[in-house]
């Protein structure tokens, strides 16, 4: 196993502005890491330096403790799965795991002992003298993990591996790939710009964006305690509601002057057809203008002078009336200053007497 170390590392194409700059990183040795954001913030173009197969501009890369920066991606003890598995259609399951043994000069009997041993471990002892192309999606990610782990790497790397899978095999996949983390303990090394991915498999998630990184942490720290409003409306779904204070109204009166903006995620939010108790509440009168029903929630939005926002609830009864008391408990609300940074807030998140008369008057 090895941990990864990126120490300034830099990625510019063609003179162009960079795609990476001065980036600093470490990747704890057995975790299952996942990078994560929109296209084009550099989560696979780092992957691909991890692994060799693009060069940095500049800054050092180190695997263990091994600087990797001259070693070619074959010598890196790297292992990585490809978005379209780059399987040889013409080879059946066996001869694809196989090919990598061969070509490193693995003795017959250890490879057919290696193969037996991983096929079992991703259930594909039974299609071994298939082709590719006789595989469902989930079984040909499978092939191509076990060609990873034949080579047991210190590192898996993982370019959005599960992207062209249909929904219900993406669920199964997931715990797979966990399932899988848990029993080889090697680091994984996972890039993905979906969400639900991140906070189902990963020990710990890198949030990029432009070629930076936002925020690291556990998937728990990270939506419960976000660093900044990017990763506050990346992760969620809906996205936590932003609302800049210049749209607050009267309450700016009652605000602390570095405070740009407030936010609060749509399950903290509660809808009331009676006027709720305003102690510790930001309440405001609203109209309900939507409804989307997803089964086991439901996901109002709403407006109000404020603006228009989303709640989402999880009781089942839907709401049949167009206007409601939105209830905002103060402990839910963040704050953050005019580059998007959040606040260190005390217990009373700094809004100063958001009570019944302010709410009454605003």
């Amino acid at each position: 196993m090895a941990g990864i170390r990126l120490e300034n590392i830099s990625k510019k194409y063609d003179n162009k502005d960079y795609a990476i700059e001065n980036m600093n990183l470490t990747i704890k040795d057995g975790s299952f890491t996942v990078l994560l954001g929109p296209s084009g913030c550099g989560k696979s173009t780092t992957l691909r330096m991890i692994a060799g197969l693009e060069k940095q501009t500049g800054g050092d890369i180190y695997i263990g403790e091994k600087l990797v920066n001259n070693v070619e991606a074959g010598r890196r003890g790297i292992a990585m799965v490809f978005q379209n598995y780059a399987l040889y259609p013409t080879m059946t399951v066996r001869e694809n795991i196989e090919f990598g043994l061969e070509n490193n000069k693995v003795p017959k009997a250890e490879r057919d002992k290696l193969i037996e041993e991983i096929t079992e471990t991703v259930s594909l002892s039974e299609y071994l003298d298939r082709k590719p192309g006789q595989l469902s999606g989930g079984q040909r990610q499978r092939v191509a993990l076990a060609r990873a782990m034949v080579k047991k790497p210190d590192v898996f790397l993982m370019d959005e591996p599960l992207s062209n899978l249909d929904a219900k095999l993406r669920v199964q996949m997931r715990m797979e790939l966990k399932k899988l983390h848990e029993k080889l303990k090697t680091t994984f090394v996972y890039v993905t710009h979906d969400q639900v991915e991140a906070m189902s498999m990963a020990t710990e998630i890198i949030i990029l964006n432009s070629g930076k990184i936002m925020q690291t942490g556990s998937p728990g720290s990270i939506y419960n305690a976000p660093k900044n409003i990017f990763s506050a409306q990346f992760i969620g779904a809906p996205p936590m509601n932003i609302v800049r204070r210049e749209n607050l109204g009267e309450y700016q009166d009652y605000m602390e002057k570095e405070i740009a903006y407030i936010g609060f995620r749509p399950e903290d939010a509660i809808l009331n057809k009676i006027e709720p108790d305003y102690k510790d509440n930001l309440v405001k009168r609203s109209s309900i203008i939507g409804m989307e029903v997803l089964g086991s929630e439901i996901i109002y939005t709403v407006r109000n002078e404020f603006g228009e926002f989303q709640v989402k609830s999880f009781d089942k009864n839907q709401l049949n009336y167009k206007d409601a008391y939105l209830k905002i408990p103060k402990n839910h609300i963040k704050c953050f200053d005019k580059n998007g940074d959040l606040i260190e807030q005390e217990s009373d998140f700094k809004l100063l007497n958001l009570g019944r008369e302010i709410s009454k008057n605003a």
